[in-house]
């Protein structure tokens, strides 16, 4: 590959119709986080990542940008990284900083436009460095290798996006992670972690209602491509701490009673009916250990802000 080219490998995209029908026919309606990030949901998440009661973001590039000098130490091996859900690159500018011997830097990411914001940001900011995208489904593991190497390679997924993720897909996706790196090669996970229930609360109910647009885009979706009318008021935004799950829980709550035509089939809601958007899952320093160990991965190093909000892991396969 030339620098600065994104190779599409044409991912199999998810039928949005199809999947929000058969969630929304469950007994217990949902819909997957997956269909937040349409044109419109992604930069409302852009937005998201601004509000000052969403620390995630910010705390995580606090803690490259304050511990660079540490992460360099731990990192100085690495000269080729892929990282997976790049997004809009901006999280990656922090993180290359910090890596004196990198030589090249791969995003994945299955959406082509946003990889090609991405590339072309690092490429201007990062003149020296050869930058690639690959557009695919970076949860497919053959998707996440990087190369023959002697621990001179790793894997990135900021974002706290693994807290997305259902525990025992989690596991399953980093044991992926391993079976596809080499021995010695190193993976660099962001972690949201287990805190005061107020103020993981706040993170997702902002004052400025910008979570509940984002989680109410799923309902303008439907409208728009199902070609059905939905009052604007029919469904309000929902978040909350599950403590037994360790867990934040977004739903869209039904206002009233409500039918919907959609391909045909008949949807009802009752008021108060409750469709399940997301699921946000915290961690302990020591569960998400215990993960990474159960994986297959030694533990490395953790760095962590002063609160103890969020934790960067850096572990290697052995």
């Amino acid at each position: 590959m030339q620098n600065g080219e994104i190779l599409d490998l044409k991912p199999d995209l998810p039928d949005f119709r199809k999947e929000v029908l058969r969630g929304l026919q469950n007994p217990a309606k949902w819909i997957h986080p997956k269909f937040f990030y349409d044109p419109a949901g992604s930069l409302l998440f852009e937005m998201i990542t601004e509000l000052p009661e969403y620390y995630q973001t910010r705390i995580e590039d606090s803690i490259l940008r304050e511990k660079c000098d540490r992460l360099s130490r731990v990192l100085r091996k690495v000269t080729s990284v892929v990282e997976l859900g790049a997004g809009s690159g901006r999280k990656s500018i922090s993180l290359i900083k910090c890596l004196p011997g990198l030589k090249e830097y791969t995003l994945l990411d299955i959406s082509i436009s946003s990889l090609a914001g991405a590339v072309s940001l690092l490429r201007s900011t990062f003149p020296d460095k050869l930058i690639f995208g690959v557009c695919t489904d970076y949860l497919n593991p053959k998707t996440m290798y990087t190369g023959e190497s002697n621990g001179s390679s790793m894997v990135v997924f900021l974002g706290s996006t693994i807290g997305n993720m259902e525990i025992q897909d989690s596991l399953n996706f980093l044991r992926s992670c391993s079976e596809g790196m080499a021995s010695g090669d190193t993976i660099l996970i962001g972690v949201d972690m287990k805190k005061d229930k107020k103020v993981l609360e706040r993170a997702y109910n902002d004052s400025a209602g910008v979570t509940a647009r984002f989680n109410l885009n799923l309902i303008e979706r439907i409208r728009k491509e199902f070609g059905v009318f939905i009052p604007s008021d029919a469904f309000t935004h929902r978040a909350f701490y599950n403590e037994d799950f360790g867990r934040i829980e977004m739903h869209l709550t039904c206002t009233r009673e409500l039918t919907l035509e959609l391909d045909g089939n008949i949807v009802k809601f009752s008021r108060g009916e409750e469709i399940h958007t997301e699921n946000s899952y915290k961690y302990s320093a020591k569960e998400f250990s215990k993960m990474l160990s159960d994986s297959g991965f030694s533990l490395v190093d953790t760095l962590t802000d002063g609160k103890g909000y969020y934790s960067i892991f850096i572990a290697r396969k052995p």
